[in-house]
């Protein structure tokens, strides 16, 4: 699998995988994701629309020490890395992938924004994002003290720059696949995840875990779920050529 193959995945507690998918007219449940999906690619074909739920205990934020630069970051940092819609049991900031049929060739789009990393009130924010690879990537520090943007894939950092407070944003393009693990030098309690692919077949969830991806061929494919804590889940399923395709997974 072109992103997922190089992310270790550890996954917590058993991982229960529910999936229903079939070609869909009308369901009051999905109106918003199939009047307008989200997925990257504007490709017409077949929508593959989910939920990715949660329904485990969901740890209280922990509060993270900061030893310099407390007159802007603050004494303590609080981080919620699990982040469950308490309603919907919906998992936030869960990256969905589907891979290539075998011997299916990527397309390739275009952005109509770049992708953007901000240095802000002492977090990077997004803190979880997927791109796909050559897009390009801008740095901003939006904080009055100054920051370090080190972003590491497999091991080895990829980039490393000092982001001086006031200072122009930072250009790169994405050029390595996989997990991208971003991290401040200066502020150790900073840190983010970009999972770059060579495909445009990616979404990110919303708050209550909803995604939507086009664009994919028909076939058997293999749908993959990657998330910080509890780690990567697949499962195979048949896109028809037309219509809508919904699959719920489900960490337990």
């Amino acid at each position: 699998m072109t992103g997922y193959h190089r992310i270790s995945a550890q996954a917590l507690g058993r991982i229960l995988v529910v999936v229903m998918f079939f070609v869909v007219a009308g369901l009051a449940d999905w109106s918003p994701l199939l009047a307008a999906p989200q997925s990257s690619s504007e490709s017409t074909g077949p929508v593959i629309v989910g939920r990715i739920l949660y329904r485990g205990p969901v740890p209280a934020p922990t509060q993270l020490a900061v030893n310099r630069d407390t007159d802007v970051c603050g004494v303590t940092i609080s981080t919620a890395s699990l982040s469950v819609d308490a309603g919907t049991h919906g998992l936030r900031n869960a990256v969905v992938h589907v891979d290539l049929a075998a011997g299916e060739v990527s397309a390739r789009i275009v952005f109509q924004s770049p992708a953007v990393v901000r240095n802000k009130d002492c977090r990077f924010q997004p803190h979880v994002a997927a791109a796909q690879m050559g897009d390009e990537v801008q740095i901003f520090n939006d904080d009055p003290v100054m920051h370090n943007t080190n972003i590491i894939v497999e091991n080895s950092t990829a980039l490393n720059v000092a982001m001086v407070a006031g200072g122009n944003p930072i250009k790169k393009r994405l050029k390595k696949l996989g997990l991208h693990l971003v991290k401040c030098n200066v502020h150790k309690f900073m840190q983010a995840y970009r999972v770059v692919f060579d495909d445009p077949y990616f979404d990110q969830t919303t708050e209550t875990g909803q995604f939507s991806i086009s664009g994919v061929s028909p076939g058997t494919h293999r749908i993959s779920v990657w998330h910080e804590i509890l780690g990567v889940v697949e499962k195979e399923v048949q896109v028809p050529a037309r219509g809508t395709v919904v699959v719920d997974l489900e960490y337990k």
